[in-house]
């Protein structure tokens, strides 16, 4: 009966988890909790493999090879499955908590593979149950400490903090249960069958949290720098809004200087672009819807990359950059109005990065399979950290290094995500960043 829970542990978590990380990707904290649910899956592969494969391979007569290895490949997934849930999470509640550093994530696995050291899994499966204990309890009660540090964080409502703490508890139980298994025969004996026990509350705490999954629970208690989908939509509206109506202006105040001056050829030059701008937000506001949903509904139609380059160039003459230029004309099929979004986007946070003179150089490489659009800046750069939070919604590094991404490139990574395409971002500090653009597909032949 045992080994029946612990293989549909398996058949049913495994697929979740799977399917929790190709769905929320963008989501650290589904992330981490898809990695929590296929590391109990691997519990049950490895009760199943260690009760009922290796004693039927043995009974037909199998080679020490094949049974060497088969033991040897249980035994690591034991060692995983009683050393990485106390790791996978205390990360999860620390990106709950909103503490997300890479380095913080990396120390804390340390001691995670070092169980792989100082357990035998080459001739006998011996579990050092003292060592995992040693760095586990510590890690567990962080855990706990985060928690109660959230819940004393939400706001005065029953319902949240009945959500969050059926949060807790659908990750801490089990967790619970795993420890109480690890005591037991070294420091106390229980009177109950705890494995029995452990399989049956994970399933129950899979339950419980596709319940809250249901309710957008994961998504309500991201940590407070990701706003509901709500919140992200308006504030993404009014950033682009907000571009918008200020290139209006100075389109507005160049006319007006021109005809001051009685420039009359001007005129129609700085008329034409304060039109293409207004179509521009005439757009926007025609797709206000997508700012909230998922995934971008994208109007694709043949357009010269070049002239929309050439445009969103135009709208920076006003700034001390300089721009060089390396690209020709290249007609891809791309939704023009989010297209200028995109490059409008770069080359404002390359602006504000450079932070006075400097240049921007914009490089077009072709290939059989891609085009790709290079932004280098002679700005203050990132660290890797930045880089690594830098398409996280609402995520500013302005105050550490001029380069304000809060809402910009995670818009541009929607953008590219929209038109099946890749954002990828190279800096160092001091040395300036590029920002590189990949669009799949060969360019048209003509418009």
């Amino acid at each position: 009966m045992i080994v029946a829970f612990f293989l549909l542990l398996f058949f049913v978590m495994t697929p979740m988890s799977l399917y929790l990380l190709a769905k929320h990707g963008e989501n650290r904290l589904l992330v981490w909790g898809a990695f929590i649910l296929f590391t109990a899956g691997l519990s049950g592969l490895q009760v199943g493999l260690e009760k009922i494969v290796l004693p039927h391979i043995t009974s037909l007569g199998a080679g020490d090879t094949a049974v060497t290895v088969l033991s040897v490949l249980t035994a690591f997934l034991n060692i995983i499955v009683h050393s990485f849930p106390y790791y996978l999470i205390l990360v999860f509640f620390i990106h709950f908590a909103g503490y997300p550093k890479t380095v913080v994530t990396v120390l804390l696995l340390v001691p995670v593979l070092l169980a792989f050291v100082f357990t035998d899994a080459y001739t006998t499966s011996w579990m050092n149950y003292s060592y995992i204990l040693s760095w586990g309890i510590p890690y567990m009660l962080a855990s706990i400490i985060l928690f109660v540090k959230g819940m004393l964080k939400i706001e005065k409502e029953k319902v949240k903090k009945l959500q969050y703490f059926g949060l807790g508890m659908i990750i801490f139980i089990p967790e619970a249960f795993l420890l109480f298994l690890q005591l037991e025969g070294s420091y106390f004996q229980s009177p109950v069958e705890l494995l029995i026990l452990i399989p049956i509350l994970c399933l129950f705490s899979l339950l419980a949290g596709l319940i809250l999954y249901g309710y957008n629970v994961f998504t309500r208690f991201q940590s407070t720098a990701v706003l509901t989908k709500m919140q992200l939509g308006t504030s993404l509206m009014q950033h682009a809004f907000k571009n918008a109506i200020s290139k209006n202006k100075l389109y507005a105040l160049t006319i007006k200087r021109s005809l001051e001056t009685k420039q009359y050829e001007e005129v129609d030059d700085h008329l034409n672009s304060l039109l293409r701008s207004n179509d521009h937000l005439m757009d926007m506001v025609s797709k206000l819807s997508y700012l909230t949903r998922r995934r971008l509904n994208v109007e694709l139609e043949p357009t010269d990359i070049a002239l929309v380059l050439e445009e969103v160039i135009d709208e920076f003459v006003h700034t001390p950059v300089s721009f060089e230029k390396q690209f020709s004309s290249v007609k891809l099929a791309v939704d023009r109005t989010l297209m200028t979004e995109c490059f409008s986007n770069i080359i404002s946070n390359a602006v504000e990065a450079i932070d006075g003179q400097g240049q921007i150089t914009i490089i077009m490489e072709k290939t059989k399979r891609h085009v790709k659009i290079h932004f280098t800046d002679t700005g203050r750069g990132m660290d890797k950290e930045q880089i690594n939070n830098l398409f996280e919604p609402f995520y500013s590094t302005k105050h550490k290094s001029g380069y304000n991404f809060g809402l910009g490139m995670f818009h541009v990574k929607k953008i590219m995500n929209a038109h099946r395409g890749k954002v990828k971002v190279t800096s160092q500090p001091g040395r300036g960043t590029t920002v590189t653009l990949m669009y799949p597909g060969r360019e048209k032949e003509s418009l």
